[in-house]
């Protein structure tokens, strides 16, 4: 344009050759802008209609080829047998059928017939092991990643690619590092607490830290100090007060706790003598609960576990002191009613009778004589009655008579039964007494007492005939011939012990 503007300014003599040359650059112009059959270069390259309808208004409207109707539709996988997915179902058709050559050529090399592989070839020719036709974010990175020699964990999972891959953001994933010091020398270097770098700790950082993250390293501490409880997680200055100095360290338990072996009260460890090794009494989960082992001649067992030491050892005093029960008893022995220990002279040794479990239910040793077995383990006043506890009667009667008197099945003041209770009786129950009938209360002997010991005057009086055969001559007839038969009832028992015929 500006050679056509300078020659209009010449004279009238170029104006014929001006118009004839504007004319030819305007036909040329119009050649390049506006191909032939009205077709834009910025809708792509053409694509070959030679199998195409000749009607072209069947997918075409109106004066120029890049506009479709709009209600064109085209069932791609029914016209050729190949569905379309994801991202290629939108695609324009012309992105694939192009005057590049036949569709075909390019599908059978694969995703690379269309696709430029920005990977360099590194990551193979299957783009589907990492892309779907959805979108070309890569699908289950982290999973694809696992196969590699650096599987991703912790917060190296959300980490962006390229912070490893310095070529990820255009597709090179090669030549990236898996030594921890390639990604964190300076995390490495600006480490204070300690210093890594003076100190001389490697490089490889997975020794002592996880990749969740920069807290919380797992130091593998000497074997002769492990860091147990109350000692684990804490910050190394806790311990190693000189900054980074991590030798000739003191593993006495006073060079960390003398403060605390001098403050404590309960008990006073220096008043009582105690020495400054912790771990005779303590452990490292806490400094309470110790586990002091008290003298074996005074174990603390039950309810002498447990309790405070000044509870005993009054005015902090760890020696001497007496291990005699009433020296800490007398009170609760002076107290107790039931019984009186003092008015039944009961001996101030409380261990005679008590455990450390609890004062109730002491085992008192009674005479063997009269052992308190099941229901005469009673209370103490049960028997001794009015504090006394010697002299006692160990008779039945003396504290049974009126069960003796009541008694009605058999009577026994009727049948002048004995008084000693334990030759039928046991101390389980009064019911069902081992008393042994001469012969067996069975079938028809199964009366009641009084039934065939009819004489009041005397209910020790029994007789077989005052039931059987009331008639004497027909008991003779029926015991003609047996010898030694006599018309009494001894001589009866003589033939029928247990009452049968």
């Amino acid at each position: 344009m500006a050679v056509l503007m300078a020659l209009l300014t010449h004279g009238r003599r170029f104006r014929s050759a001006t118009i004839a040359l504007l004319v030819a650059l305007l036909v040329v112009a119009c050649a390049n802008l506006v191909p032939r059959q009205g077709w834009s270069r910025a809708a792509g390259p053409v694509v070959p209609h030679d199998s195409f309808p000749a009607d072209c208004s069947l997918c075409h409207i109106g004066s120029d080829w890049h506009t479709l109707r709009p209600d064109f539709a085209f069932d791609h996988g029914k016209r050729t047998g190949v569905e379309l997915h994801g991202a290629h179902s939108a695609a324009a058709c012309l992105l694939c059928h192009n005057d590049r050559g036949p569709v075909q050529q390019f599908t059978a090399r694969g995703c690379g017939g269309c696709h430029a592989d920005p990977h360099g070839g590194r990551l193979g020719a299957n783009c589907r092991d990492c892309h779907d036709e959805t979108t070309w974010l890569p699908k289950e990175a982290i999973a694809q990643h696992d196969r590699t020699r650096f599987p991703l964990v912790g917060m190296h999972a959300a980490t962006a690619c390229f912070r490893c891959h310095g070529g990820a953001q255009v597709g090179n994933f090669a030549g990236a590092f898996v030594e921890c010091g390639q990604c964190h020398a300076d995390d490495y270097a600006r480490t204070a607490a300690p210093n890594h770098a003076l100190v001389g700790f490697s490089q490889d950082c997975g020794s002592c830290h996880l990749p969740i993250g920069w807290q919380s390293a797992r130091f593998d501490h000497p074997a002769s100090f492990p860091l147990t409880f109350g000692h684990a997680g804490r910050r190394c200055g806790d311990c190693h007060a000189t900054s980074n100095s991590f030798t000739g360290q003191s593993s006495d338990c006073a060079s960390c706790h003398t403060d605390d072996y001098t403050a404590t009260t309960e008990p006073n460890h220096g008043a009582a003598g105690f020495a400054t090794g912790c771990v005779a009494c303590h452990d490292t989960r806490t400094w309470r609960s110790a586990d002091w082992q008290h003298p074996g001649a005074f174990a603390l067992t039950f309810g002498h576990a447990g309790r405070r030491c000044s509870e005993c050892h009054v005015g902090q005093q760890y020696s001497g002191t007496s291990s005699d029960c009433a020296s800490c008893h007398l009170d609760t022995y002076q107290a107790t009613t039931n019984p009186n220990h003092g008015t039944a002279g009961f001996g101030t040794d409380c261990a005679g009778c008590h455990g450390t479990a609890t004062w109730t239910g002491g085992a008192v040793a009674h005479p063997a004589s009269f052992p308190l077995t099941n229901a005469h383990q009673r209370s103490c006043t049960s028997c001794h009655t009015g504090g006394v506890y010697t002299g006692l009667d160990p008779a039945c009667v003396s504290c049974h008579l009126a069960d003796w008197q009541q008694a009605n099945d058999p009577p026994h003041q009727a049948f002048q039964l004995g008084q000693q209770c334990e030759q039928c009786h046991g101390t389980t129950t009064w019911g069902s007494g081992n008393w042994q009938h001469d012969f067996p209360l069975q079938g028809e002997h199964n009366l009641a007492c009084f039934d065939c010991h009819d004489n009041a005057a005397n209910r020790l009086l029994f007789e077989c005939i005052h039931c059987h055969e009331h008639r004497q001559s027909e008991a003779n007839s029926e015991h003609q011939g047996v010898n030694g038969y006599v018309w009494a009832s001894a001589n009866c028992y003589q033939c029928h012990p247990n009452g049968d015929d």
